[in-house]
């Protein structure tokens, strides 16, 4: 299996994160040395090294669904062929085969360069990308010729990851239940405190006096004299102008996915294996469960404007890459490696 570290003078070349490889729902990550396949049904088992020394053939076509798809021949120590099959899964009205076709043209670039310089190697594929146990865990390896020592970081499982945040909401939910009772009760208190003094004091009801007898004695009407009629005065108009949203704070702790975008916009972004969903509007900051790895963040305006999406990523409240687009309905990639000195 795998490293998911970067080698001194390695570089990623392209990556993505919704693949189909031999039936197991996968990511994969090109660099200049190697291709690395994620298994996204068992994050925890590192993931499997391609080397380009082993890789025959390189041929690319369609499924059953029209989806695009290219297939490796893998050569193994016993002298058979290993056949991987990479499928790219579209969504309605979408089209993967320029990514199929890139993907196909680098690896069989880089396979022929490598086969140039060193040579046909063979190696051996493992569960569960070829048939056999999956084993339960995978947390670390043992440096060897093609694994350099390095030092390694256990990531939690699905599950701790799982109890970890459903206390953490019950925590928060808790906290809140208690600081609405404790505002209710303030109120409550306020309006028995000052209710008396606010109310206003009823009028005494008046006797009626008694109804003299009057009687009628005709009496000159006075000519009424023209009154001065008193223009109104205008009413000024007051606008109330509200004051400007501030910017939010960048966290100082962590890793983090700033999104600055003036609409909706939709993706994910984390580690392999471990990606989150990332759904808002506006100015907005996202946390992703990581250290001393890579991560990536895939972002989309849904819209057709121009306006532009800005995607940066933050550790420890310092950003180590930005990147902006304005193409209609375009979708923004970005890595990182983070973590490390």
């Amino acid at each position: 299996m795998g490293s998911p570290y970067l080698s001194t003078n390695e570089t990623i070349i392209l990556s993505a994160h919704d693949l189909v490889i031999n039936t197991i729902p996968a990511e994969a990550i090109l660099t200049s040395q190697r291709l690395m396949l994620v298994d996204k049904i068992h994050p925890r088992i590192l993931p499997q090294d391609i080397r380009f020394t082993a890789i025959e053939t390189v041929t690319t076509g369609e499924n059953a669904d029209s989806d695009p798809a290219f297939s490796l021949s893998i050569i193994t120590p016993d002298g058979t062929r290993q056949p991987l099959e990479v499928i790219f899964p579209q969504k309605p009205r979408g089209d993967r085969t320029v990514e199929r076709d890139e993907w196909a043209t680098r690896i069989r670039g880089l396979s022929q360069q490598a086969q140039e310089e060193s040579g046909v190697i063979a190696m051996e594929l493992r569960p569960p990308f070829v048939p056999g146990e999956v084993p339960e865990a995978v947390d670390s390896q043992e440096p060897g010729e093609d694994n350099p020592a390095r030092p390694r970081i256990r990531s939690p499982s699905l599950s701790e990851r799982r109890n970890k945040a459903a206390g953490a909401s019950r925590a928060r939910t808790i906290g809140i239940v208690a600081l609405t009772l404790i505002v209710v009760a303030i109120v409550a208190a306020g309006i028995v405190f000052f209710a008396p003094s606010l109310l206003p004091l009823l009028p005494t009801p008046a006797t009626q006096p008694p109804v003299p007898t009057v009687t009628a004695t005709a009496t000159p009407v006075p000519t009424p004299s023209p009154t001065e009629t008193q223009a109104p005065v205008p009413t000024p108009e007051v606008t109330v102008v509200s004051p400007q949203q501030e910017k939010p704070a960048v966290p100082q702790t962590g890793i983090w996915v700033h999104v600055v975008y003036d609409g909706r916009f939709t993706g994910t972004a984390g580690p392999p294996g471990r990606f989150r969903d990332i759904a808002g509007s506006g100015d907005q900051f996202y946390q992703l469960s990581a250290k001393d790895e890579i991560v990536f963040a895939y972002i989309t305006k849904p819209d057709n404007s121009g306006n532009p999406l800005t995607v940066e990523i933050y550790d420890e409240g310092e950003m180590v890459k930005a990147q902006t687009i304005t193409k209609p309905g375009g979708t923004l990639e970005i890595s990182a490696e983070v973590g490390n000195p």
